[in-house]
């Protein structure tokens, strides 16, 4: 009994066998065909930087300041009246306020979208520019109430 053949091993086989995938005469078996992809150094120089974090503080900052303009926008629209005027008038004037809500959000992911990402710094203008034009100016001066 203590031959190979007898307990039911084949006894030209190890067991080493085991941890072979086979040959290429088995038909399971499979040739790694993983190459590693052709890279155009063209497309790596093309490909946009990630945005520092520095970049992305300072991003948030604007994105906070412009929040709240918009704040400050209904606050100070809705203190103003528009008075005893036509249809047309109260129309124009919802509208009006609908865009001075909204001013200061387009203004921040216009530039955004807009300016490129590779020019940090004329984004940042952009945006400091949109901080002083934007600014809810009949709330800072105190107008309507």
């Amino acid at each position: 009994m203590s031959g190979s053949g007898a307990q039911g091993h084949p006894s030209d086989e190890s067991d080493d066998d085991a941890f072979t995938w086979g040959t290429e005469r088995d038909a399971t078996h499979v040739e790694s065909a993983v190459d590693a992809p052709v890279v155009d150094e063209d497309e790596i120089d093309d490909a946009p930087e990630p945005t520092s974090s520095v970049l992305l503080v300072v991003y948030g900052i604007f994105a906070g300041v412009f929040l709240l303009y918009v704040v400050g926008w209904i606050i100070a629209v809705q203190s103003i009246g528009v008075g005893s005027a036509g249809a047309l008038a109260l129309i124009l004037d919802r509208v009006a306020q609908f865009l001075a809500f909204l001013s200061p959000a387009i203004w921040f992911f216009g530039v955004l979208l807009l300016v490129p990402n590779t020019k940090a710094r004329r984004r940042i203008l952009w945006l400091l520019l949109g901080v002083v034009v934007l600014a809810p100016w009949p709330f800072v001066l105190g107008f309507g109430s």
